[in-house]
């Protein structure tokens, strides 16, 4: 019901009260009036609150900035899962590394064995041994290996967040950008509407 229906209503009844209240025969008249013209005031305000608020919680519903705000978080839940998977190759290229650098510390241990018969033929051929009758080959073996495992993972890690902070940017650009258009789009058919 429209505001201005709802004046016309009660300024009919004011014309109405003061016709009544001026002929002394139609008393009874005047006393139900004003409960009339209460309950339709109740009834026109219960009317006129109720198709807001109704309108309102269909608006918030599906509002952009709830949209935008499923869409941000359903990104940050794939990041997420990106970050898990990333680091479980990480951590696979880390032991790749490390059992491929054990291989080559392996073969130089052999090269240096065969190169030193008499001890070759001493020992049983166990790499403990070796490692007991030489640490300090050992220890810069493991050294190098670790420096170079960390060199790689460093590089690894550095190119996963750039990719993965681009592509954060990017997915977060293109979502704002079709946001605002379908914004703008909706702006301007509510005015188009409102102008009729």
């Amino acid at each position: 019901m429209k505001l201005s229906s709802v004046l016309a209503n009660i300024k009919g009844t004011d014309t109405e009260k003061t016709a009544s209240a001026s002929t002394p025969a139609d008393s009874n008249k005047t006393a139900a009036a004003p409960s009339t013209t209460g309950e339709k005031l109740k009834q026109a305000l219960k009317e006129a609150t109720a198709a807001p608020t109704e309108t309102k919680t269909a608006a918030t519903a599906n509002s952009p900035v709830n949209d935008l705000m499923k869409t941000a978080s359903q990104i940050a839940g794939a990041e997420h899962e990106a970050l898990i998977k990333e680091a479980h190759l990480y951590g696979g290229a880390v032991a790749d590394g490390f059992l491929a650098r054990v291989a080559q510390h392996t073969d130089a241990v052999e090269k240096i064995a065969s190169a030193q018969p008499a001890k070759v033929a001493s020992t049983d051929g166990s790499f403990e041994k070796f490692a007991a009758e030489n640490p300090d080959l050992v220890k810069e073996a493991a050294e190098l290996g670790y420096s170079s495992t960390m060199g790689q993972m460093e590089k690894l890690a550095e190119a996963a967040y750039a990719k993965g902070y681009n592509g954060a940017v990017e997915t977060i650009y293109k979502l704002a950008n079709a946001s605002f258009v379908q914004g703008f789009e909706d702006s301007g058919q509510l005015i188009a509407e409102l102008c009729r």
